[in-house]
């Protein structure tokens, strides 16, 4: 028995009116963090991430244990993410796990920031040393909806078709949130050149997030797109895309309001 010993009524109410329990004596928690989640990072609101860290018991305990989680320090709020305010090791378990969550709208902001500390002094029926998770939130509001121009060539399909272009016309940028932007041809007039009028590449999207650009989803026949061979001068971007099909084009888009595009770089894999 000097292992174990009488519970007495806590603050949080664990318990209160089983005074004849018995619990563990020295039960120690231990909080560790799933990457990429660290104790300090910067993060971009475009990316929503989720981000999941587990608070893991030496020996289960024969009840609740209650973990605390408060905000700190910052300037960001529940607009801007969200996180688990309490968290429950369930009695006779070992372990539980927390999430903050990244949220995104559409207003341009100023980073924000925002200080987490996970569990505190008061826990009861066991030892949890706390830990501060700091963040800072990139807002990197991206404003691409439009019309552009673009001039297509040198379109080629694995089954022999051939455009040596120029094929020409304008693309429709959609916005849809978080700086993804529906496609109104992802081929840029490609597969007319191709394969006649009335064909255009859709379903596919166009991502920026914090000037990092890709392409995301799959076209009506399920095919994946990429971009590559990116330049930037002023007004005209130019690119070359492909298909996993294996039809291919290099393309310069160009904006009509006088504006320049912003210094995009490609997305890494």
């Amino acid at each position: 028995m000097s292992s174990m010993m009488f519970i007495s009524c806590d603050d949080s109410g664990d318990a209160t009116g089983y005074s004849n329990l018995i619990v563990a004596e020295d039960v120690v928690g231990t909080i560790s963090l799933d990457s990429p989640l660290t104790n300090s990072q910067t993060v971009r609101e475009g990316d929503e991430g989720v981000y999941t860290y587990t608070i893991t018991l030496n020996k289960p305990q024969s009840i609740d244990i209650h973990v605390s989680v408060l905000q700190t320090a910052g300037d960001a709020d529940d607009s801007d993410f969200e996180y688990d305010h309490e968290l429950i090791i369930p009695a006779y378990t070992t372990s539980v796990s927390g999430e903050i969550k990244i949220l995104n709208d559409d207003e341009d902001e100023d980073d924000e920031t925002f200080t987490l500390r996970v569990s505190n002094a008061n826990t009861s029926n066991a030892s949890i040393t706390s830990q501060e998770l700091s963040f800072t939130i990139i807002d990197c509001y991206s404003d691409l909806a439009g019309t552009y121009s673009y001039s297509t060539t040198n379109v080629s399909a694995p089954t022999g078709e051939f455009a040596a272009g120029p094929v020409t016309g304008n693309v429709t940028f959609t916005a849809v949130g978080g700086g993804v932007y529906n496609l109104s041809d992802a081929s840029f007039g490609g597969w007319r050149g191709l394969y006649g009028p009335g064909n255009i590449a859709t379903g596919v999207q166009f991502v920026d997030l914090c000037g990092e650009i890709a392409y995301a989803g799959v076209d009506q026949y399920n095919e994946v797109f990429t971009f590559s061979n990116l330049v930037i001068n002023g007004a005209d971007m130019s690119f070359h895309w492909e298909n996993d099909y294996g039809e291919y084009g290099d393309t310069t888009l160009t904006r009509t309001d006088g504006s320049n595009w912003p210094n995009f770089v490609l997305q890494q894999p």
